[in-house]
């Protein structure tokens, strides 16, 4: 299991990537022009070009070539490959997960982000909440529920309360700074995570433009 980390700097604008478009094909163009605020469109573009980079490194199949089926619930697979993968983004930051045959989930949060009394009471089983002693804890638990679920490819149309973090089969936490991650899938308890620049990631595909 690999787990890559991009750092995307608040700084960033969407006129120094929009040339990028050039890199995706025209399915992937399209759902990115689709995006209406400039941020959500380097989120989308970002994640494109790292989920295709990542995959083209791993398979040796080119982008262009990347097809893909897709479950029930829009859990995405990579034709021909047994390469299995999962992604996910919050502010300032998107992660991907990679295993080679094993099913997989992943899920990124900022460590600092603002949580309520109603998402303790959507989102934690009884078991948890007594064990939640922070809004860190909350965070902690709640990546490892949306990684498991990803892993089963049902996501979120699982009540989160019927899940207990504490009970999830390889699943954990890396505390990554200010950003925790949880994944879920074989060799989870001893993934490492590999964070990487946007600078590092376009560098791959400037020579293509």
């Amino acid at each position: 299991m690999d787990i890559v980390l991009l750092r995307v700097e608040d700084s960033l604008t969407w006129a120094e990537l929009e040339g990028f478009r050039g890199s995706l094909n025209s399915s992937q163009r399209a759902a990115v022009n689709r995006k209406k605020a400039d941020g959500d469109k380097i989120n989308a573009l970002l994640s494109r070009l790292l989920l295709s980079s990542e995959i083209e490194r791993r398979t040796g199949i080119p982008e262009r070539h990347h097809k893909y089926n897709y479950g029930t619930y829009g859990k995405p697979y990579l034709k021909n490959s047994a390469l299995q993968f999962s992604l996910s983004h919050t502010k300032g930051a998107i992660c991907a997960a990679f295993s080679e045959g094993e099913e997989i989930g992943v899920d990124v949060e900022r460590r600092d982000r603002r949580v309520n009394e109603t998402m303790y009471k959507r989102v934690l089983c009884e078991e948890e909440r007594f064990h939640a002693t922070s809004d860190v804890d909350f965070l902690r638990f709640w990546v490892q529920k949306e990684a498991f679920l990803k892993r089963l490819g049902v996501g979120i149309t699982r009540d989160l309360r019927g899940v207990n973090s504490l009970e999830l089969p390889d699943t954990a936490v890396a505390d990554c700074g200010d950003l925790l991650v949880g994944v879920s899938g074989k060799g989870a308890l001893e993934a490492g995570v590999k964070e990487i620049t946007v600078n590092e990631l376009l560098d791959k595909f400037t020579l293509k433009l």
